[in-house]
C-alpha cells in the first residue's frame, strides 16, 4: 500500500542508515520528541547495526530530513525504549518500527510514506508476517493511513513509551 504524498519532492533520496549518519539522526530526533523520549546514540545504533537493511534515512542535498529504525522481532510486546538490543530474538515474526522522525522540513512531501514503504517492503521480502510499533505523540492517526489498528498491550509495557502511547499493528 502506497501513500505517497501529491507534494512528494522528487529531489528527496532514500538510503540504508550508516553509522555515520546517527549524530544527524539525534538532531531530528531532538526537533521531534519532548524530552523523556529521546533516545541515546548507543540505543538507536544498536538497532541500526543488527538490522541495517530496515533503517533508513531521507535526505536532499546530503542533508538528512528523516529517519526509520526498524527491526525483526518476534512477538506482540515491544522491547523497551531507550533500551540498548543485545540481538534479535529467534523466530522473529514481525518487523517491529522503533522511531520514525521527520525533521519539520521534510513534513508534507512525502518523506514518511516512502520511509514507510521501504522498511514494509524489506519485511515482506524477510517472510515477516506482521508489523508491529507504539505510536507516541498522537502518531496512531499517521500509522492508521498504512493500515495498522490498535491492540491490547499491558500498561506496565507502554509505561516508557509515555502516557498516550497506544501499540499498533498490522499483517504484512
Amino acid at each position: 500500500m502506497s501513500t505517497q504524498s501529491p507534494r512528494s519532492d522528487p529531489r528527496i533520496g532514500l538510503r540504508t542508515m550508516q553509522e555515520a549518519d546517527l549524530e544527524a539522526v539525534l538532531a531530528v530526533q531532538r526537533h521531534c520528541y519532548r524530552p523523556e523520549l529521546i533516545e541515546s546514540r548507543h540505543a538507536l545504533a544498536s538497532r541500526r547495526r543488527l538490522a541495517p537493511d530496515t533503517c533508513w534515512v531521507a535526505e536532499r542535498a546530503d542533508t538528512l530530513l528523516g529517519y526509520l529504525f526498524a527491526h525483526p522481532w518476534a512477538g506482540e510486546k515491544p522491547p523497551a525504549l531507550d533500551t540498548p538490543l543485545a540481538g534479535l530474538p529467534a523466530g522473529a515474526d514481525t518487523l517491529f518500527i522503533h522511531d520514525l522522525a521527520l525533521h519539520p522540513d521534510a513534513r508534507g512531501h512525502g518523506v514518511g510514506p516512502k520511509l514507510v514503504d521501504e522498511a514494509l517492503r524489506v519485511a515482506r521480502a524477510r517472510g515477516l508476517v506482521y508489523s508491529r510499533l507504539v505510536a507516541v505523540q498522537g502518531a496512531d492517526a499517521f500509522w492508521a493511513r498504512f493500515g495498522y489498528r490498535a491492540y491490547r498491550l499491558p500498561t506496565s509495557k507502554l509505561a516508557c513509551y509515555g502516557d498516550d502511547a497506544l501499540g499498533m499493528q498490522r499483517a504484512l
